[in-house]
């Protein structure tokens, strides 16, 4: 294995580096490979029950792709990390109920899943059996009701969700299909009664997006498809889905609107598949103009919160929307923008946005970070561009757990994780109400 450091004194290094920064680390741990040249980019990171950390990445080194698992003890302290070359960019991972960790990723169309212990690190088991392909969605993987593993592929022209008991056997597929179509698998998240849904981004150009509901048994319970006001375009394809305690589904994708520029919405489908309402979020200044948003959230009355993104605007955002009938409750700014990637909800409610901003001229861009209290007022702001391009965060009662590239120095780079509190004093603004959200039934 090549040389490791791990260093949670950076975070003293880390605090003069960000002059003037208000909101330091409580720690960092540092992995570094030492292999030239070589590259690490965050994918997910995780913190388990007993306080461990577990960071999934994906590295370049001696010309070749790795999917790599590393895990982190409290205080940043490294404790191994283990990879394998792969062609799946991004993998994904989940935690399971006994302190093990499901990774999923392909090596060319095979889907690959295995699952390693928490502890040492070591296979527990594997497979390499299932055709198809891991498309570059939001999730990978989910765990079922009963501890199997659901794993969404692109099989041909089908659907297919492989299936594993928790020891590893082999269940039954289950599998769906609109007939010839460029599908791409977004993100899967199982259901109560012991199914699954699966969001799916369909024909780039007029295939719009598409729910299917699997249940326990593998029957199509329903599909449902969004084509926005367009004609179904959905050229960035990223689609995220909540389900809240009554079973009903949040959705939120982005689809050209009337101008053709890429606009989000939100749309809320019951159980059965049963359109509830769907919300259109255009542009605060003028419709015509494109929107994003990362993410879908639900707070803890069930509301989903967005982070839209308008083009021309440069702040970081948060919406949220009323569960039972779309309508806009509230939105907030937050001082510092760019572009959102990633939004997270703490135990005690506050919300965070990770996302970059472009550096310089050439492309390069930096990791920035903004904080917002249970009531979308904004909290705290970080701009890390000159030590991280890139960061995914996760929450836990500990604080924020944060997963981020350094910048690039020559032909490399390492990764870190770092600890933030989460309940430090906000710097309060009041949340907005705005204008130019429109919305269709």
């Amino acid at each position: 294995m090549p040389p490791i450091t791990t260093v949670s004194a950076l975070a003293a290094a880390f605090a003069t580096t960000v002059a003037g920064a208000a909101w330091e680390p409580l720690w960092v741990g540092s992995w570094e490979y030492g292999t030239m040249p070589r590259g690490a980019t965050p994918v997910d990171v995780r913190v388990a029950a007993d306080g461990r950390l577990f960071a999934l990445l994906h590295l370049t080194h001696d010309g070749m792709e790795h999917v790599a698992l590393a895990r982190f003890d409290e205080g940043g302290a490294f404790a191994w990390l283990r990879e394998r070359r792969t062609t799946a960019n991004p993998p994904g991972m989940e935690l399971l109920a006994d302190g093990r960790v499901a990774v999923v990723d392909a090596f060319g169309n095979v889907a690959r899943v295995r699952v390693q212990d928490g502890d040492s690190g070591d296979v527990v088991w594997e497979d390499e059996s299932q055709a198809g392909r891991i498309s570059a969605g939001v999730r990978q993987l989910a765990v079922g009701r009963d501890g199997d593993l659901l794993v969404p592929v692109i099989d041909g022209d089908d659907l297919l969700v492989a299936r594993y008991s928790a020891d590893g056997q082999r269940l039954p597929d289950w599998r769906w299909s609109p007939g010839s179509e460029d599908l791409q698998v977004e993100t899967i998240v199982a259901t109560d009664d012991g199914g699954a849904v699966v969001g799916v981004a369909g024909d780039m150009l007029t295939g719009g997006y598409l729910l299917v509901r699997f249940a326990a048994d593998g029957k199509v319970v329903f599909h449902d498809r969004e084509l926005g006001t367009l004609g179904g375009a959905t050229f960035n394809r990223r689609l995220h889905v909540a389900l809240d305690e009554a079973g009903d589904l949040f959705v939120q994708g982005a689809l050209q609107n009337p101008f053709g520029a890429m606009q989000a919405q939100v749309w809320k489908t019951a159980p059965d598949g049963t359109r509830r309402w769907t919300r259109r979020i255009a542009h605060p200044d003028d419709p015509r103009f494109g929107s994003a948003a990362v993410g879908l959230v639900l707070d803890g009355a069930g509301d989903p919160v967005v982070a839209p993104q308008p083009v021309l605007d440069e702040g970081f955002r948060l919406l949220r929307l009323d569960s039972a009938t779309g309508e806009v409750r509230q939105e907030s700014a937050a001082a510092v923008g760019g572009d959102p990637r990633r939004l997270v909800r703490a135990p005690n409610g506050r919300w965070r946005v990770d996302g970059t901003y472009f550096i310089d001229w050439q492309g390069h861009i930096g990791a920035r970070i903004a904080e917002f209290d249970a009531d979308l007022r904004p909290c705290r702001s970080l701009d890390a561009g000159d030590r991280h391009f890139f960061s995914v965060s996760t929450a836990s009662a500990a604080g924020w757990t944060v997963l981020a590239g350094t910048l690039f120095s020559g032909l490399a780079n390492d990764a870190q994780v770092l600890r933030y509190d989460a309940d430090g004093t906000c710097e309060r603004g009041d949340a907005i109400f705005p204008d130019g959200f429109d919305g269709a039934s």
